[in-house]
């Protein structure tokens, strides 16, 4: 029980009086306030954190080549960046990024839930992200939607991302959650995400239609959420053949963020077809070069001797913002490859780690892992141990326990053993042969007799199984029989492995 104890430790725990004064609207948001009285200053205006601002004036128009015909500029709603007027607001404080190097777990839907993110961290993951939370609910005070804020104390670097349409909502929402939440480290706004619902609601990547609407709730997040940095994940556009990504990239820095996560496919694409590297690597160029602008101007110098003078871990000038590819990437080796290739600080890790996640162990060590089959079932042990420690070991935390481990092992059960390759490394949207595995179950003494007597096959070849009745006996494993009428259909179902269409796991 003391065990129990220790483990089920989580920060950023909210309780039900919170939840009630946010449906009653009785908590204050005087950031949101203030930032929603600039909105109404400047309707129809587009908007820019001071600072560097003199030197974005003056080179935004060479860097962003906008055609005559285009419906939207960078600066605002406008059809045109000639003679739009731009309302410049303070620029917040910002705690500094240190990310160069780290590992980088994406947001993921459903899956990348707190016990499968507390795994990931056993393997060598340093960042983390919460499942997206739609910000109306945050603001509604759903049970559902607050329970993606909890960390786990072994997440050494946590951020929540929300979903938003609209500034004010995404402003008030960044106050609840910078109210509500004592340890988060960034705040991250979905631009990416192309499930028909977000989209057709205004948020995820519908907001890459509306610069200057994605812009605005970049500095409502900002200015509600104080010192904590806020960074932007999104795709390379909305429509195939479209890109507009980095059309953004010069405008960056004016919105205040940290970070930014481009995934190499446009919303149309889904995941179809392989992310297009070369397009990050052009909007890295992109960034970059505007930073060398930026960085020679007087503002910036002058606010980066500051800080170094004062040797704080504040930035309130220029800063070079990192920048994470996203898409693919499913082996050690190949994401340093990819990393020097293009440029990027960093791969943001999504459907390689629901795969395998022992991939950030590769990363780290710079090299193939022939995991055994043993080490996988040991994950996989793991998992139900910290899911039971978060969802709880009543009858209600063991099912639901059960339920998310099977959604886990409709990913894991596609991954193929290196050993049994010929080709390395391995590709994530290649399909393999069936195979046969190479140990049996029978010489696991730690499982019982009846699962060893009712299971003649491979170990392998049983974590290989497409089958879900397999993955709830795996289940039953460690969590024990399952009820007479629990039931499992996997949520997620990705176009790389095939044509059924479902809800995607990754924005």
């Amino acid at each position: 029980m003391e065990w129990a104890r220790q483990n089920a430790i989580e920060n950023n725990v909210t309780d039900i009086k919170f939840h009630k004064s946010l449906k009653k609207r009785e908590q204050p948001f005087e950031a949101s306030r203030r930032f929603s009285q600039m909105l109404k200053t400047s309707e129809g205006k587009g908007m820019a954190f001071k600072s560097l601002h003199e030197v974005a004036k003056s080179v935004v128009k060479e860097d962003v080549n906008m055609e005559d015909g285009e419906d939207r500029d960078l600066l605002g709603d406008k059809t045109s960046t000639k003679g739009t007027e731009i309302i410049f607001i303070d620029r917040p404080e910002k705690k500094r990024l240190h990310w160069k190097g780290l590992t980088y777990l994406a947001p993921l839907t459903t899956v990348g839930n707190l016990p499968f993110r507390r795994l990931c961290t056993t393997l060598g993951v340093d960042i983390t992200c919460g499942e997206m939370g739609l910000s109306h609910s945050f603001l509604q005070g759903s049970k559902e939607e607050w329970s993606l804020v909890k960390r786990h104390p072994s997440e050494k670097i946590f951020g929540v991302q929300i979903a938003a349409n609209k500034p004010e909502q995404a402003s008030s929402c960044a106050d609840a959650i910078n109210s509500g939440c004592d340890s988060i480290d960034f705040v991250d706004l979905n631009a990416g995400c192309p499930i028909d619902l977000i989209y057709q609601a205004g948020s995820g990547s519908a907001l890459m239609n509306s610069p200057g609407k994605l812009g605005k709730c970049l500095m409502g997040i900002n200015y509600a959420m104080g010192s904590v940095p806020v960074t932007l994940k999104m795709r390379t556009g909305v429509k195939d053949g479209s890109p507009t990504a980095h059309k953004l990239m010069p405008k960056l820095h004016d919105w205040g963020i940290g970070s930014i996560a481009l995934h190499g496919r446009t919303r149309q694409q889904r995941y179809t077809r392989l992310a297009d590297w070369d397009y990050i690597k052009y909007c890295v160029e992109t960034l970059r070069a505007h930073e060398a602008l930026m960085q020679d101007s007087p503002a910036a110098m002058d606010s980066d001797a500051a800080t170094r003078e004062n040797g704080s871990n504040i930035n309130n000038g220029f800063d070079p913002m990192h920048f994470w590819g996203n898409g693919d990437c499913f082996s050690g080796i190949e994401y340093w490859k990819t990393v020097e290739a293009t440029g990027v600080d960093g791969v943001m890790i999504g459907r390689g780690a629901l795969i395998k996640p022992w991939i950030f162990t590769e990363i780290k060590e710079k090299r193939e892992w022939d995991i055994s089959s043993r080490e996988r079932l040991d994950l996989i042990r793991k998992y139900a141990e910290f899911g039971l420690c978060h969802f709880g070991s009543d009858t209600s935390g063991v099912n639901t326990t059960r339920r998310y481990l099977c959604e886990a092992l409709s990913f894991w059960h596609r991954y193929i053993p290196i050993g049994l390759l010929e080709v390395l490394p391995p590709k994530l949207n290649h399909r393999a042969p069936a195979f046969r595995g190479r140990d049996e179950l029978g010489t696991f003494t730690f499982l019982t007799k009846e699962i060893q007597r009712s299971s003649q096959e491979h170990l392998e070849t049983l974590l290989a199984s497409t089958d879900c009745k397999t993955w709830v006996r795996i289940s039953e494993m460690f969590l024990g029989p399952a009820p007479p009428e629990w039931n499992f259909l996997p949520k997620h179902k990705s176009n790389a492995y095939g044509s059924d269409e479902g809800t995607e796991a990754q924005g």
